[in-house]
């Protein structure tokens, strides 16, 4: 039996604005992000994923990936945590379709005010619990009856909520905040990945970082002291949060176990996608077994 068997890992993935100067096209992100979910799911996890809606996004990648090859082989093995801005902005009609694509692969839940609320299709509309909407007028309503907070504090919630339902949780690419990049921007403290690593490490749960594609997770795994300080890549002027929230990741350096360092930064910048998602559910297994 697996120490990952039942476990619910949260992986976290974005694009990082410096992956084309490592030599990574996006194929090689995608190709990294599949074979991690394979190897966690073969070893027994769930996959949990907060992430947008868009048609070629990581949702829906990871989804259609695992109905191809799990649909109806075990329970839905992904749970997608949808973040209230993003769910506020959905129509009902693009919401529902959603939810009934992945009906058999994916149990849903949307975060509304201090919780997540599962959804699902049902009794002619959508069910939010034990609530069911049938018209984007009412599910306007639904989200009427909590205060509707600024989009950067609803996603800070949303990561501590999935951070306290995650068993552990794996990062890459990740936002930087480089300046002469607009899309490379982010709203709040810090940005999404390196907040989620420092949730995960400041709850004492495992953090795998994969450093080898670049963005916040390659400076998250230096400031660990997982990789080298050479590995920076440089980059021009950032927002003036990032270098306090890279400080704050440094000082949960103390969170990594000291028997499996060796090992994780073994695998922090090793860019071979099915290799290094095995090794880092074995990893995950060693971790869990101790915490």
């Amino acid at each position: 039996m697996s120490a990952l068997d039942g476990r619910l890992v949260a992986v976290s993935v974005s694009d990082a604005p410096d992956r084309a100067r490592l030599g990574f096209p996006q194929r090689e992100i995608d190709r990294a992000v599949l074979s991690i979910c394979t190897a966690l799911v073969r070893a027994g996890a769930d996959i949990g994923y907060g992430g947008n809606l868009e048609p070629d996004g990581y949702t829906f990648k990871i989804f259609r990936h695992l109905a191809g090859a799990y649909a109806g082989t075990r329970d839905a093995p992904f749970h997608h945590f949808i973040p209230e801005p993003v769910a506020r902005l959905t129509r009902y009609e693009d919401l529902y379709a959603i939810l009934n694509e992945g009906r058999s692969t994916v149990r849903t839940a949307i975060a509304r005010g201090d919780a997540f609320v599962a959804a699902r299709p049902g009794g002619g509309g959508i069910r939010l619990g034990e609530e069911i909407v049938k018209n984007h007028a009412q599910l306007v309503a639904w989200f009427a009856a909590v205060p509707n907070l600024s989009p950067a504090q609803a996603h800070s919630g949303a990561r501590r909520m999935v951070t306290a339902r995650a068993d552990a949780r794996v990062i890459l690419g990740g936002k930087m905040g480089v300046l002469a990049d607009p899309a490379d921007a982010y709203d709040g403290v810090m940005p999404g990945i390196v907040e989620e690593a420092v949730l995960t490490l400041d709850a004492g749960k495992p953090l795998i970082v994969l450093g080898a594609f670049g963005g916040a997770a390659r400076d998250v795994a230096i400031a660990l002291g997982l990789m080298d300080l050479a590995g920076k890549v440089p980059r021009t002027e950032q927002q003036a949060s990032y270098a306090p929230a890279i400080e704050q990741v440094e000082s949960l350096r103390h969170r990594i176990p000291g028997g499996l360092r060796s090992a994780l930064g073994a695998i922090v910048d090793d860019d071979r996608a099915e290799q290094t998602a095995f090794r880092a559910a074995l990893l995950l297994e060693q971790w869990l077994a101790i915490v």
